[in-house]
């Protein structure tokens, strides 16, 4: 790639990256469940500066790896605690995601299918959501990405090698030291892997290996002959012996630079935190990760997982709009990169498998959530990039993509009509199952038997006729566009419907904010609270997280110990911080003041389900009511 193209490349990707990442990061409040809880945890360690175990209300947290909670608390002791510090690393890795499938598409495709497959990353409705979520899942996207980057560089620097028919040759040998100690491929991917096992957990390794596994067995009759193609890249013929693959295999997992790199990342954290905490290796190995994934946990969760073909609407959905174009694509992954004559071809195979691993592994689990999805759009970029850049090169417009591109213009019309027809008419009860069908919360809501959250459903109106018009006019222009011959017109258009989603994304956020969010609660109990003054919270805590990150202060937990906090709760800090009736019922009707705040409306929560006095309703904040027992 020539310099100048290649600062254009990274100047287009930094450029997108500040509206479809970067921009409003901070703008919303953290919301919960789960963005408080993670935003609380990191400052806490950032606080106390325990850097072993994370803790959330002062109680152990070992549901997750460390590495997101290490980042942001990091980002914390430097810049203060904020919505933007905690959502950085969300941010951040999916940046760097995309900066490396512009690599794997140049490398894999040629051209400019790098720099598109980059941009359909970053302007995906899933990207742009999820980077606005404190989450792990964002690094473990980057580090299999990474991982998978690096063993693609492997096989091409393997390449080189001079070994058919069993020779041994100085050049052979030579290029088998140098993937050892000092190409870069293997130590990408053993970086990606520790990086992956400190992001999430197990499965970290178990993508990677996998993937890697199944290439590797797929070629298993094929191995390297003597030659190189012109542009550098490995030759590979069918033959006997599978000397090639020996070495691949050797040069990846017998690697004694990457295996000391990864032992050397993971090892030192899993065996401290076992040593400071007592039944780690059950709770974090066992429960959290091998029963989790067959939803048989001993440690019981509120969350509702989505039904296995839900899932793969799912994939549609975060996806879009670039999921239109999935369709007929798959000659450039799986589907006929094992009948490829040339070794570029016979490498999309990974892109291939990378996809179908990632979706076939959570549609047979029991135990599956609508952003489990993140770590396939990578590969799923990548083939849909290819297909464009091969429609920019084409003379005249590629069937394929000229015929989804008629299906999709046509299904968007007509969705986008019936979209903003029904907008004036919409149900409570619709946008219930919408929300239900994209987030867990709403999915324990309805199964918990609880109505529809909002006051009104006025606010979602303009958001559905807004879907609706840009559906109705953005892909029959890029239609448009390709059937003029101007393809790059077109790409752009399809990009103008995903800057239009992004928006609405947004303020679907701002509608949502109120009701998830305790920053109100939060900000009005440090107005009222002393310091000596106890605040109890209502339900399970992870459902009011940013109480604790807006306050500073440690919670009180009412009849709340189910969930992420119930394992940390048998060791000895958790004695005291939770509460059943009887014990709350008397810190109530003490002299001292003390503060409520519940998420259970009349006559559910506590105060009147034990028909308690002197109870005074301070306000209601969002979905949170705050009470107090002395005036």
């Amino acid at each position: 790639m020539a310099n100048s193209e290649w600062k254009r490349d990274l100047l287009i990707i930094l450029a997108l990256s500040f509206p479809f990442i970067f921009w409003g990061l901070g703008s919303v409040s953290l919301l919960d469940p789960d963005e408080g809880m993670y935003g609380s945890i990191a400052r806490e360690m950032a606080e106390k500066g325990d850097w072993v175990t994370p803790h959330f209300n002062g109680v152990r947290y070992l549901e997750k790896p460390p590495l997101y909670f290490w980042l942001t608390a990091l980002t914390i002791s430097l810049v203060g605690p904020s919505e933007w510090a905690v959502r950085l690393w969300s941010a951040l890795p999916a940046l760097g995601t995309a900066l490396l499938i512009w690599r794997l598409g140049r490398l894999l495709y040629g051209g400019a299918s790098g720099l598109l497959s980059a941009i359909i990353l970053l302007t995906s409705v899933g990207v742009f959501r999820y980077t606005r979520v404190a989450a792990t899942d964002s690094l473990l996207v980057f580090s299999l990405t990474l991982s998978l980057y690096g063993f693609v560089r492997t096989l091409l620097a393997n390449g080189e090698w001079q070994m058919a028919n069993g020779e041994k040759d100085r050049r052979g040998l030579f290029a088998i030291r140098y993937s050892l100690f000092a190409a870069p491929g293997p130590f990408l991917f053993w970086l990606g892997l520790a990086l992956g096992v400190l992001s999430k957990g197990l499965i970290g390794v178990v993508f990677p290996l996998l993937i890697a596994g199944l290439f590797l067995l797929a070629n298993g009759e094929w191995r390297i002959v003597n030659g190189r193609t012109a542009n550098s890249k490995w030759q590979i013929a069918n033959g006997g012996g599978g000397r090639g693959l020996f070495a691949i295999c050797y040069s990846l997992f017998a690697n004694p630079v990457g295996l000391v790199l990864f032992l050397g990342l993971t090892v030192p954290w899993h065996l401290l935190v076992a040593w400071k905490n007592p039944g780690f290796f059950q709770f974090y190995f066992v429960d959290n990760q091998f029963l989790r994934f067959l939803s048989d946990r001993a440690f019981i969760e509120d969350d509702v997982s989505v039904g296995s073909f839900a899932f793969l609407w799912l994939t549609f959905v975060w996806f879009f709009p670039w999921s239109l174009f999935l369709w007929g694509t798959w000659r450039h992954g799986l589907l006929n990169a094992g009948l490829a004559a040339t070794p570029e071809d016979r490498l999309h195979l990974v892109v291939g498998l990378w996809a179908f691993t990632v979706i076939g592994f959570f549609f047979i689990s029991p135990s599956r959530l609508e952003h489990y999805i993140l770590p396939a759009l990578p590969p799923l970029s990548l083939v849909v990039g290819a297909s464009w850049y091969e429609a920019f090169r084409a003379a005249k417009p590629v069937a394929s993509l000229k015929w989804l591109l008629v299906a999709s213009a046509v299904e968007c019309a007509t969705v986008g009509v019936a979209l903003i027809l029904l907008a004036p008419h919409l149900t409570s009860e619709a946008v219930f199952t919408w929300l239900a069908e994209i987030n867990v919360y709403y999915r324990i809501l309805k199964e918990q038997g609880a109505s529809f959250p909002y006051e009104t459903v006025a606010p979602f109106v303009p958001l559905v006729k807004g879907l609706g018009i840009a559906l109705l006019l953005g892909l029959p222009l890029s239609l448009l566009c390709f059937f003029l011959g101007k393809p790059r017109a077109g790409f752009v258009a399809v990009m103008g419907v995903a800057g239009v989603i992004s928006v609405l994304v947004v303020k679907l956020l701002f509608i949502i904010e109120p009701h998830h969010s305790a920053k109100p609660v939060a900000l009005a109990l440090n107005t009222l609270a002393r310091p000596e003054e106890a605040i109890i919270h209502e339900g399970s805590l992870e459902y009011s997280g940013s109480l604790l990150f807006y306050t500073g202060r440690q919670i009180y937990v009412l009849n709340g110990k189910r969930g992420d906090l119930d394992f940390g709760s048998g060791y000895p800090e958790g004695q005291g911080l939770f509460l059943d009736d009887g014990e709350f019922a008397r810190r109530w009707q003490n002299e001292k003041r003390v503060f409520l705040v519940t998420r259970l409306q009349e006559p559910e929560n506590a105060l009147k389900r034990l028909a308690l006095k002197d109870a005074f309703l301070l306000g209601r904040y969002g979905s949170r009511l705050l009470y107090t027992n002395r005036k």
